[in-house]
């Protein structure tokens, strides 16, 4: 029906099952609406595509073998299509997703700290991956696509769609591709082969604006912007800290240097160890009556001032401001994900300055301070004065009341509390502390203040110091009866490390488990301490003995007292060793076996056997010779020893043991 607008819609019920209830969002190539399926009585989404795409029959044909596909690809990091339709009014049903898409949080303001554009960015390779290897390729992979649950788990969108509405002859009314050409890889512009590299190239620029809010190598028109990608690789900002390189690999200009997948995943990964533990994401709520405005995020956690009145009992008299960390919420990342990628559970998010570097405080760089709306009491002499304000940007002016009028504050912010009181105090002013842990901050350092620097303040009224209490506390887990690979990730996971690792002989304990720890499980300590570990080595070896020319028998005794076994591995003739003595051992004595090790023994068979040389009609010296020449041995002449010997005993030819004796016999 031509003149059918967004509106017109709602209320529809298309295929007899999905009745529209309100517009989500609107694109070049659909609109998507929540649904109420009257069917399975569930709320889903319903992307209807425009009319325009639907005369197309070429786009007809691959929309329903793409969406037929697709449906295959179940994956947690893929949007789930329950449905899809052809015809007049062609639409996919899929699951809804209550918290919105990346694109809606980058509309808001909202830019995503480095630590979060990577959970995005690993759980969005997680279903590229599985796409890939599938043989899938999403071709228009940007920020609307990339959709969150009500638990913050992302998906992708449009999986399959993407290829359909691509390769239909459809343009946008500008005239350019459909397929955002913001996002898109050189060679979508070129007509070469569009494989899984391209959307690593769209998705490695749209976590670049994620972070930064500009994507990179974007020219006047989309014409322009693909033919500048054809040879430049994209110059990653180094804002993106530890993503820096992962990200300049994904984003070369020829496809066959991008890395998989799979190689990302791992690069990222490995970047997560240089990296904090993200906030949550500031998601929308589709499920929100539409009248209200999206609440502001609370993606950089929540503080609970308490004012105190000022205590009679103080030296200063001055009231006191208490800060009580907001319980931290399961983050819109599982934990398990964080875990892997060793991001400490304890940890907030920070923004990084050099590559490899973090700094909690950088204010200039768009990080909210986690602190809530504070309420400042002045003393019972003064009449009440509420000042409701956040620590933030402190580039950001705050406005000063009217009639304030007085010396214009100083710069506090990394002063020690003593020197900042002293400013306060010289002024004329009232101190009042929030007093809070936070990363990489040492105890009585000032890491923020209100109002800031710069504003006329008059005497007498309030100047709140934010005041560190040193890294926030984090309670030594168990590490005892753990293995040493294990117990150092526990360690490094809640922000601790390990200064040293000492290995030490233990008879009981196998090697590499954790003997003791030098912290107490459940100790509570500043983030950043380090840790002593005292790992077992294993039994202490054995020194082998010298076995050769001892019996079996004492031998096996002698290595059992060892806790080391002996084995017989073969046998030998010894003219110096007995028969069923130990010839030789391996290893050899004085070396190293461990406990429970094998030492491995030739056993003698005694002497060898050798043949009686016939001597006959030989003179005594020259027949003893050739009986000595064999190993036998001549105890005597029986006859006259000038006369030619008759014969020998034992005779000559029989086999006899190397060291036999031997008498020889002559004419008398």
């Amino acid at each position: 029906m031509p003149g059918v607008t967004v509106e017109d819609y709602v209320g529809r019920v298309l295929g007899e099952r999905y009745r529209l209830i309100s517009p989500i969002g609107s694109g070049a190539s659909a609109t998507v609406y929540t649904a109420d399926d009257q069917s399975l009585e569930r709320r889903v989404a319903v992307k209807v595509l425009h009319r325009a795409l639907v005369s197309d029959p070429k786009f007809a044909r691959r929309f329903q073998n793409e969406a037929r596909a697709v449906a295959q690809l179940a994956h947690p990091r893929i949007l789930n299509v329950y449905d899809w339709a052809e015809g007049e009014e062609c639409y996919i049903v899929t699951e809804l997703l209550s918290g919105g898409s990346l694109r809606h949080i980058l509309d808001q303001g909202h830019w995503l700290s480095v630590s979060q554009a990577l959970v995005v960015g690993l759980h969005a390779l997680e279903g590229l991956e599985a796409a890939h290897e599938s043989g899938f390729v999403h071709r228009d992979i940007k920020p609307a696509n990339l959709l969150f649950g009500s638990d913050g788990r992302l998906r992708i969108a449009d999986f399959g769609i993407a290829r359909a509405v691509a390769e239909a002859a459809w343009t946008e009314p500008e005239g350019a591709l459909i397929g955002t050409a913001r996002y898109a890889a050189p060679e979508q512009g070129s007509g070469a082969r569009v494989a899984g590299p391209a959307d690593l190239y769209s998705l490695a620029l749209t976590l670049i604006e994620g972070v930064t809010g500009d994507v990179p190598l974007v020219a006047a028109s989309p014409i322009a912007t693909m033919v500048l990608r054809q040879d430049t690789n994209v110059e990653v900002p180094a804002e993106m800290g530890p993503l820096w390189e992962p990200l300049s690999a994904a984003s070369r200009a020829n496809p066959a240097l991008r890395p998989s997948a799979s190689d990302l995943i791992r690069a990222f990964h490995r970047a997560a160890n240089d990296l904090p533990r993200p906030y949550v994401l500031p998601l929308r709520d589709l499920d929100a009556p539409a009248e209200l405005d999206y609440p502001e995020p609370t993606g950089t956690g929540g503080t609970e001032v308490v004012v105190h009145p000022s205590d009679p009992t103080s030296e200063s008299g001055e009231q006191v401001l208490e800060l009580h960390p907001f319980a931290e919420t399961a983050l819109h990342f599982a934990d398990d994900d964080l875990a892997a990628m060793g991001m400490a559970s304890g940890q907030n998010d920070a923004v990084p300055g050099d590559v490899g570097e973090l700094d909690d405080f950088d204010v200039d760089r768009r990080v909210l301070w986690p602190w809530a709306v504070v309420a400042v009491v002045l003393a019972a002499a003064l009449t009440a004065v509420v000042s409701s304000w956040a620590f933030t940007d402190e580039t950001a002016p705050v406005p000063t009341p009217p009639g304030i009028d007085g010396p214009e504050l100083t710069p506090l912010v990394g002063l020690d509390e003593g020197a900042a009181r002293a400013v306060v105090e010289e002024n004329g002013w009232v101190v009042a502390v929030v007093r809070g842990r936070q990363q990489q901050t040492v105890p009585g350092q000032v890491l923020a203040q209100n109002p800031i620097s710069g504003n006329p303040w008059a005497p007498g009224r309030v100047v709140t110091l934010l005041v560190s209490d040193g890294p926030p506390l984090v309670a030594m887990p168990p590490v005892d009866n753990v293995h040493r690979r294990d117990a150092i990730d526990a360690i490094r996971a809640i922000g601790l490390t390990v200064s040293s690792v000492e290995e030490v002989f233990d008879e009981e304990i196998e090697q590499d488990i954790v003997i003791a720890a030098s912290i107490e499980a459940g100790t509570e300590v500043a983030e950043g301490e380090s840790v002593a570990l005292q790992v077992s080595a294993g039994p202490k070896p054995r020194t082998t003995p010298d076995l050769q020319g001892v019996s079996l028998e004492v031998g096996t005794d002698q290595l059992a007292a060892l806790d080391v076994t002996l084995a017989v591995v073969g046998d030998d003739f010894s003219v110096d060793v007995a028969e069923g003595s130990i010839i030789s051992t391996q290893p050899l004595p004085n070396a190293l076996v461990d406990k429970g090790g094998v030492v491995e023994v030739i056993v003698s068979k005694g002497k060898p056997f050798v043949v009686v040389p016939r001597t006959q009609g030989l003179e005594v010296d020259h027949a003893t010779e050739r009986l000595e020449g064999v190993g036998l041995v001549v105890i005597g002449v029986e006859g006259a020893p000038n006369r030619p010997v008759l014969y020998t005993d034992p005779a000559p030819g029989d086999s006899v043991r190397m060291g036999t004796e031997v008498l020889i016999y002559t004419r008398r």
